[in-house]
This record gives C-alpha cells, sequence and structure tokens, in this order.
C-alpha cells in the first residue's frame, strides 16, 4: 500500500515542479524582489495597496521582455518597467478593472531589471484569485527595446534586415507633453562612404494608421510617409543617402491606435545608387536629384511630393531640351521646367488623369535647368506605381522654334522667304516671331495647321501695334494670307484659339515669302 501512496506524492511533486513559479512575498519594494525568469509567474493582491515586485537578471545584450498579466475581479493593474538603477522607463495601463494587461518591446540591460504590479482601484478587495504573469524574452538583434520614445533613446533599425516592433502602449504615460504621444524611434546608420538608395518597408497592422518620418542629424524632418490608412503599411522608396550619415526614424499611430498582439515588420534594404532612379529626397532645387542619364524613373508619395531633378548642359551652343513624364493610373501629373536659380519658365499640364506630359522642346544654353514632377490633386501617392521621366538634348537648327518665345522680349526673328517649325506645345503657348522689310512689297503667310488646334495669327507693326488678326476656318485647318507692307520690322503672334488647344506630336510650319 505504500508504494503507490510514494509513487502518487512523486508525481504530485514532479507536477508542482512543473507548473507556473509563483511570488514570494514580501515583495514589495526592489530590494526583496521575486526573481523569475521566461514563463508563467501567478501572484494575488492582499489588498488595494499591495504592489508586487519582480527581477528579471540578465546576462546578455541584446535581449527583449514582452509579458501578459491576466487580470482578476475588482483589480485595475498598472505595469512599469524599471531599469538596474531603478528608473521608471515604461508604464503600461491600457485597460480598466477586470482588463489584462501587456508589456511589449523591453530593451533589457545586462544586470537587475524589475517589473511592478500594483493596482489603482482603491474599492478593490480580495477574493483569492491568483493573475498570472507569463513574461517572454527575445534574444538577438532585430527587435525593437522600450524605451525609444526619443531620438536620444532610439533603437537600432537592422539595415539591412527585419526589425520588429509593437504600437503599443497607445499613450506613452510618462511623456512631458499632455497629449502623452507615443511614438517608436530608430537610429539608421550607414558608416560606409559613397551614394546609396535606402528602401524601406513597413508592415500593415490592424486598428493602426501609421505615420513614417525621417530626421536628419540635426532634427530636421526630411521626409514624411503617409500614404495608407487603417490598417495598410507604408513605404519609402529611393531615399537618397550619402554616407556616411546617421538618420532618425520615428514610427507612431496617427490614429492613437494600439495592437500589443499584432507586430509590425521593418524590411529594409541599402543598395548601391546606379543614377536611374529618383534620390530622395529631392523635394527642393538645392536636393535635386542629378539627371545624365536619358530616362529615370519615380514615384509621387506621399501626396503632395514633388520631384526635382538636375539637367546640366555642358555645351556652349544652344540645343534643344526635350522631356516627357509617363502618366500613373488615377493621378494627374504635371511637367514644369526651372531656370538655374529654381525659377519656373515653364509649365505643361496639357494631359488629364492617367496621361503622360510632354515637352515638346525649351531652348537651353550652358548652365543648369531643373525638370520638377507633381500631381496637381493632392491624391495620396503609391509607391508601387512609377512614373517614368525621359529627356534629350539635340543641337538647335535654323528652321526650328526656339521655346521659350513667348513675349516680344523673347521674339525669334525670321527672314523673308524662311521657314520655321514649332509647336502649340502647352496650353497656352504662345509664340512670337519678327522679321524685317527693306523695300515695299506684298508678303505672303502660309501656316500649315495641325490637329486639335484652331489657329491665330496676329501682325504687328514695330511698334507694337496691331494690325491684323486671321484665323483658321476649325481646328487642324491652315492658313494662308496677305498683306502689302512697308519697309520696317514687324512681329507676328500664333496661338491657338481656344487655351487648353495644344498639341505635342505634330508641328506647325510657318513660312513667309514676298509675293
Amino acid at each position: 500500500m505504500r508504494k503507490p501512496l510514494f509513487l502518487a506524492l512523486v508525481c504530485v511533486a514532479a507536477l508542482s515542479a512543473c507548473g507556473p513559479a509563483r511570488e514570494k512575498e514580501p515583495n514589495d519594494d526592489f530590494d526583496t524582489a521575486t526573481p523569475i525568469k521566461a514563463g508563467r509567474v501567478q501572484g494575488s493582491l492582499s489588498g488595494p495597496n499591495d504592489v508586487d515586485f519582480y527581477r528579471v537578471d540578465t546576462k546578455e545584450e541584446p535581449a527583449v521582455l514582452s509579458a501578459h498579466l491576466g487580470g482578476i475581479r475588482g483589480a485595475d493593474f498598472v505595469v512599469s518597467v524599471y531599469d538596474k538603477d531603478r528608473h521608471e522607463l515604461k508604464r503600461f495601463d491600457e485597460t480598466a478593472v477586470g482588463g489584462d494587461e501587456d508589456v511589449t518591446d523591453i530593451g533589457l540591460r545586462v544586470g537587475p531589471n524589475y517589473l511592478k504590479i500594483s493596482n489603482k482601484n482603491p474599492q478593490f478587495q480580495p477574493t483569492g484569485q491568483a493573475y498570472a504573469l507569463d513574461v517572454k524574452i527575445a534574444r538577438g538583434p532585430g527587435h525593437e527595446m522600450e524605451p525609444d520614445d526619443s531620438p536620444q533613446t532610439a533603437s537600432k533599425l537592422e539595415l539591412p534586415g527585419v526589425t520588429r516592433g509593437h504600437y503599443y502602449p497607445s499613450k506613452n504615460l510618462l511623456a512631458s507633453d499632455t497629449d502623452y504621444a507615443e511614438a517608436d524611434w530608430y537610429k539608421i546608420e550607414i558608416p560606409q562612404t559613397g551614394l546609396y538608395l535606402l528602401n524601406i518597408d513597413l508592415s500593415e497592422v490592424s486598428r493602426v494608421d501609421p505615420l513614417l518620418e525621417i530626421y536628419d542629424s540635426n532634427g530636421y524632418k526630411i521626409k514624411e510617409v503617409d500614404s495608407g490608412g487603417v490598417g495598410q503599411g507604408e513605404s519609402l522608396k529611393n531615399f537618397g543617402v550619402r554616407g556616411p550619415v546617421t538618420y532618425a526614424m520615428r514610427l507612431r499611430a496617427k490614429n492613437g491606435g494600439a495592437n500589443p498582439d499584432q507586430p509590425y515588420e521593418i524590411l529594409t534594404e541599402l543598395i548601391p545608387y546606379q543614377g536611374n532612379t529618383e534620390f530622395e529626397p529631392n523635394d527642393q532645387r538645392v536636393d535635386a536629384t542629378p539627371f545624365a542619364q536619358d530616362a529615370i524613373t519615380g514615384t509621387i508619395a506621399p501626396a503632395g511630393d514633388v520631384d526635382w531633378y538636375k539637367v546640366s548642359v555642358t555645351q556652349d551652343e544652344r540645343q534643344l531640351l526635350r522631356a516627357q513624364v509617363s502618366g500613373i493610373d488615377g493621378m494627374d501629373l504635371v511637367l514644369q521646367v526651372a531656370d538655374s536659380l529654381g525659377n519656373v519658365i515653364l509649365t505643361v499640364d496639357n494631359g488629364g488623369r492617367g496621361q503622360p506630359e510632354t515637352l515638346t522642346g525649351l531652348g537651353v544654353t550652358k548652365g543648369d535647368y531643373y525638370l520638377i514632377v507633381s500631381e496637381k490633386t493632392g491624391r495620396k501617392g503609391n509607391d508601387q506605381d512609377g512614373y517614368t521621366l525621359t529627356k534629350s538634348l539635340v543641337p538647335w537648327q535654323p528652321g526650328l522654334e526656339y521655346e521659350l518665345n513667348d513675349t516680344t522680349a523673347a521674339v525669334q526673328h525670321l527672314k523673308i522667304g524662311d521657314s520655321v517649325d514649332g509647336y502649340f506645345g502647352w496650353k497656352g503657348d504662345v509664340d512670337f516671331y519678327d522679321f524685317n522689310m527693306y523695300s515695299k512689297g506684298t508678303v505672303v503667310f502660309e501656316l500649315a495647321g495641325v490637329l486639335n488646334v484652331q489657329a491665330s495669327v496676329t501682325l504687328f507693326d514695330q511698334d507694337g501695334k496691331e494690325l491684323q488678326t486671321w484665323t483658321a476656318p476649325k481646328a487642324g485647318d491652315s492658313l494662308s494670307f496677305q498683306r502689302e507692307l512697308d519697309p520696317g520690322t514687324y512681329g507676328l503672334r500664333l496661338k491657338a484659339v481656344q487655351p487648353e488647344q495644344n498639341n505635342v506630336r505634330d508641328k506647325y510650319s510657318l513660312r513667309l515669302k514676298v509675293q
């Protein structure tokens, strides 16, 4: 009879040893804290003011602690985390009476680390119910390490690689600001010398609308990514890096959402820059992406993004700069040209949503020019849908229009007997020409029409007085007219009757001859 009883007692003892650990009272302060490891710990509250301290010792870094505290009836739990110097690092208080509490992504330092469990409900009465504290410890890189609520305490972002963290808690209860904004800061370190493109993909998390920001070493925000909504991820593509350099990245839930159960994942990639993609940030002239090749790709993201590209003309001879930006579904792109000081001198906005924009030709000389791509509706961009910007520089030749010739101050000179080919290249395009009459005679003007444009030609005398205007019968029709003129200098103005009419495919031909 004794042998079965002995075996039963052994089994009970074995089961007890394998069961959850228990708090060891008294553990009401740091010095009496119950030492624990990863696993489950059971404890209890003897009254509304009872507090339980637990100590987690670690001998190696990096290590990250997460915990789940099962609620008990009548208790409103608060969990605080302290470092070895007994400074409070993080406080978790997300639920009300009876609710569970979660602790996420606490960076453990070598030595003792402390968890404090307390109750803030003064009406709590002990019921004999035990709480369960489930502790997990992850080791190795690739984890957020709280507290990382400032650039000074930022977690390390694995580059390249994957870093995991949580949008949790919903508020930073130790913050000095009044809104207790919770944010996760990461340090981006590129120690090597050279030009690189940094790509960041942030996974989606339910109930969270993420906002991602990049700051330079001076604390200036240089990029903001906010294309998605609740339950969607974010992407930063082709962020230009001039190494060695250090950036800070702030990640937060814009809607105040939190989720302790579903981590976010930050996937990073660092690749050498090859010159065939935009080099973000390129939102202003001083940060313009050098555009030396024939084509380059880019994206409009986030909403309101503007991309500047620098085109350097190295030859002294006059040339024509031509460019085209492909369309993006659902977006209405605009292509602009700026001079060396960043002043916009030309805007091409002919197409609608999803349509390309074409610069038929701009006369340029030696110096720097800028092509600017933007989206005029403010629609949120998508990093997965990009555009291709192409450009070419070709020598200008007599007989070709030399833009900008849209004012009398930039008029293009013709000789009687010459012809010139040009474009009604964008909405509101106006072309001015002048010519000299050395003896009295009748001049015949011939203008070959182009599709979609009802052309109008106005003749001016040398004082700028309007002498006569001729208009094509309808769009696409040519014009032919004549007028007897005395010796002197005369001007011609060509334009579309309706300013929105244009044609980037077909050239008009203007010819002057004396009858």
